[in-house]
């Protein structure tokens, strides 16, 4: 039987065996580790050097950052937040950084293990995942489904939302045109999101973004009256829809930076947050409320679940009318 031909899907732990936690978080967090020292978190805006590194009575290696909702990040966490990849895609790109296919069967199986003698990159050398997209015209279907939401060609056009025909994620191709399964590229500066509606949940987003960054920013006007900070760029185009400004972090458990905040109280009188109606949108939203003291909004689940889904089910006429209740329209 001829080893070289079986193909071994890697795991954390095989991961974890072959390289060592401490150089696998090294290389993807981007400094050398040391017990003793506090850190700033590389994937927010973070003034004060708080975070740490701290191993588990398990014998698991954390980054430790009290700042954040999810407060512990192992190993793959820090590799997902590097480089945009989603599990158990990470798996497979630490995989090719380290080059392990380039071993053989019995070193990949962990029966024999030189973590010395792996090719690795100098932490400065890492950088977040290039995503690279070939652009096509949307179809009549694409329209369709984004007019749903209220969101008609112009704010597509607005807010820079095309349809992907093809996408390659670290020179990899990753999305290739398919009708039944659209994908549509964000764009914030020189960075990308890549959203496929109706993909699984693993494949569903992927993302250049940093941390701090605020999707449909560029789109605000200078000043303003009101402005909403919500949790994608979908609610923020439906908002945008019916005439009230809005922002979006990247995920709930994305906290806004102090400076991106500044930014925003500078050109707006009165900022709110609106998330999901969802346990991890009203823990997300009451956390951004208690950081900043500014006001959360809520509107009830039986409504739907974000704010795009208010439209789609009940119509443009009942989300204003939300709004106006909410006094912000």
């Amino acid at each position: 039987m001829d080893l070289t031909s079986i193909e071994i899907r890697p795991n954390v732990q095989t991961l974890y065996k072959l390289l060592g936690q401490e150089q696998l978080m090294e290389f993807y967090f981007g400094e050398k580790i040391n017990f003793r020292n506090k850190y700033k978190n590389p994937f927010r805006s973070d003034k004060h050097a708080t975070c740490f590194f701290k191993w588990s009575q398990g014998g698991n290696l954390y980054f430790i950052d009290y700042a954040t909702e999810k407060i512990h990040y192992n190993c793959i966490d820090i590799a997902q937040m590097r480089t945009g990849y989603e599990y158990p895609d990470i798996l497979y790109k630490i995989e090719s950084d380290f080059q392990l296919k380039n071993f053989s069967l019995e070193d990949r199986l962990g029966l024999k293990i030189e973590v010395d003698s792996l090719k690795t990159v100098k932490p400065a050398e890492v950088k977040p995942a290039s995503i690279k997209v070939k652009l096509t015209r949307f179809t009549q279907k694409d329209l369709e489904y984004w007019a749903q939401f209220g969101v008609t060609p112009s704010i597509l056009k607005f807010f820079d939302i095309r349809r992907v025909d093809k996408a390659w994620i670290a020179d990899n191709i990753w999305y290739i045109n398919n009708d039944f399964d659209p994908c549509y590229r964000y764009k914030e500066k020189d960075k990308f999101k890549l959203y496929r509606p109706f993909a699984e949940k693993r494949v569903k987003f992927r993302t250049n973004f940093f941390g701090g960054m605020l999707e449909g920013y560029t789109q605000l006007p200078h000043k303003g009256s009101i402005l909403v900070i919500t949790k994608g760029t979908k609610d923020v185009m439906t908002l945008h829809s019916i005439g009230v400004n809005a922002v979006a972090v990247r995920s709930e458990t994305t906290p806004i930076s102090e400076n991106a905040y500044e930014l925003l109280r500078a050109r707006f009188d009165n900022i709110y947050v609106w998330f999901d109606a969802d346990r991890a949108g009203i823990e997300g939203s009451q956390k951004i409320s208690e950081m900043f003291d500014i006001p959360v909004l809520y509107h009830h689940a039986s409504l739907g679940k974000d704010i795009s889904d208010i439209y789609k089910e009940h119509g443009k006429d009942k989300l204003i009318k939300l709004c106006q209740e909410l006094k912000i329209l």
